[in-house]
């Protein structure tokens, strides 16, 4: 029996009860800011992908039935495609999360096969939309137990400014797709590919630019003469966050299609970053209706690796959503097991009962293999009482309770 495609994976209970955590969570912060959900085919035709994805991305896009359609390698261009063909009251705020497929070499956090979770902004020419973005990723990044997240901030504009300054702009493109491959490849590598496009003394000078050290007003002052107006949008930016920021001259993004401000957020430096996106106010105009748009992307998946790397004791846990198990002494009291359960699960609480006639030590063999907290023993004196003798697995504490006043202990209330 073959295994699962390169760069795809199966997901089994104990994961996927992480991951619809995780996802729930993303869809939570987006509401919250008023963002509406859409979804969209997991094929487009080749060519609407192909319109702005660029060199880089070309490569790693799955075609199928003779190169006329392709698996989406991302969240955004189908979203272009749909905002292009529709009209909605601007600005258009929406979410998405949802799996794309790209042909790159499986890594550490990165898969063929992978979910993703982006918010955009459709519709907004103002610096407030990337404000709010990045203060909505950072808000669900403390929420999900990491104190600190790192986000970077640059400019297309001030990139394709220093190129053409150093007349290198009909290389541009292919410069910018170099410079985003630091984090697969390292600075040295990335070094070696630019001498071998433009030369020793243009990396050299491209380099010293986009790699200088100090703060964010002292890295802006230096090429606020190459680029007034993508400095003032990325001090707009910082002075709209109440938070720390960093700019970063050397942070470009590989997709083709970002005329703007771009960022970045990391969590841990050995992961890369969590998140990322930026302005495509033309990505639209490719489609046939133009309008100014921005976005952030967060990796699910590397989200994902990051919390179970935590081992927090919530996660080392989770492998049910069941609260309560219902077992029965004998056989014949199963009637009675099943009807508590019923009642349980009115009230909100995940129940299980035996569906294989086990004696009860198995019973509880298997609820204990789950992790599920509670058990409920159901004999002949919990029927007779119509009451169930209700364990804490954790503490092995027992008592005599009817279903009203477990419901209410299992809800966090006392009996």
């Amino acid at each position: 029996m073959k295994s699962t495609p390169k760069g795809m994976r199966d997901f089994l209970p104990e994961d996927m009860i992480i991951r619809n955590q995780v996802m729930k969570q993303i869809e939570e912060s987006y509401r919250n800011y008023g963002y509406r959900p859409i979804e969209t085919p997991a094929m487009e035709y080749l060519e609407t992908l192909s319109a702005k994805a660029g060199g880089e991305i070309e490569g790693e896009i799955f075609s199928l039935e003779g190169k006329e359609l392709a698996l989406r390698f991302d969240l955004t261009v189908p979203l272009a495609r749909v905002a292009a063909t529709n009209s909605f009251p601007k600005p258009f705020k929406r979410y998405c999360i949802s799996r794309v497929w790209r042909k790159e070499e499986p890594q550490r956090g990165r898969f063929r096969e992978f979910w993703q979770a982006d918010v955009d902004i459709i519709g907004s020419k103002e610096m407030r939309s990337e404000a709010e973005l990045l203060t909505l990723t950072r808000e669900m990044l403390i929420g999900f137990g990491f104190p600190k997240p790192r986000i970077l901030l640059n400019n297309r504009k001030i990139m394709t400014a220093i190129l053409d300054k150093l007349e290198l702009g009909e290389n541009g493109n292919d410069i910018l797709r170099i410079l985003d491959k630091t984090d697969k490849i390292g600075e040295v590598a990335v070094r070696a590919e630019l001498k071998k496009l433009v030369g020793e003394t243009p990396t050299r000078e491209i380099l010293k630019l986009i790699k200088m050290e100090g703060t964010n007003e002292e890295k802006l002052a230096a090429v606020e003469r190459i680029c007034k107006e993508g400095v003032e949008e990325l001090r707009e930016i910082i002075k709209l966050c109440n938070f720390e920021i960093e700019v970063d001259l050397a942070l470009v993004r590989g997709l083709g299609y970002y005329t703007g401000p771009v960022f970045e957020v990391q969590l841990s430096k050995e992961m890369g970053s969590i998140a990322g996106g930026g302005r495509y106010d033309n990505l639209l105009g490719a489609y046939g209706q133009n309008d100014c748009a921005t976005g952030i992307s967060i990796g699910v998946e590397r989200m994902i690796t990051l919390m179970k790397e935590r081992k927090t004791n919530e996660q080392e846990n989770s492998k049910t959503y069941t609260v309560v198990f219902v077992g029965c002494v004998k056989p014949e009291f199963y009637d009675y097991s099943f009807k508590v359960a019923e009642e349980l699960r009115k009230a909100g609480i995940a129940a299980e009962t035996d569906l294989n006639s086990r004696n009860l030590r198995k019973q509880m063999d298997y609820a204990n293999s789950l992790c599920i907290p509670y058990f409920a023993v159901v004999g002949e004196r919990e029927m007779k009482e119509k009451k169930i003798t209700l364990k804490d697995m954790k503490t092995g504490t027992e008592e005599q309770v009817n279903v009203a006043e477990a419901i209410k202990k299992l809800k966090g209330g006392s009996c």
